[in-house]
């Protein structure tokens, strides 16, 4: 069984060690309650994963510039070069009609 030992009992080695593990222990506690603590670093992490998301996106974006370039490039495929004047520059024929709906 471990008996209670008296603080004048112990060598001053003994005591610097015990003094610098309560300080430790202590600097863990208000560390974690510390706003700039553990509840920092969750809000750190969740900002990390937001970043992530939006470099994915921005890379499925980038991809898809990538492939409409490509398909403008020389030689020109007529018809990717209609699909992207009537998607981005909104051009029609003289036949069509267009309805815009907003």
């Amino acid at each position: 069984m471990l008996e209670r030992v008296k603080w004048s009992a112990l060598s001053a080695q003994q005591r610097l060690v015990l003094g610098a593990l309560a300080a430790s222990v202590s600097m863990a506690v208000i560390s974690l309650a510390d706003p700039k603590g553990l509840r920092r670093l969750e809000r750190l992490r969740g900002d990390i994963e937001r970043q992530e998301q939006q470099n994915r996106e921005l890379r499925e974006e980038n991809a898809r510039l990538a492939r409409t370039v490509k398909e403008l490039s020389a030689p020109v495929d007529p018809k990717a070069l209609e699909k992207a004047a009537r998607e981005q520059l909104g051009f029609v024929r003289q036949d069509e009609v267009l309805f815009k709906f907003e």
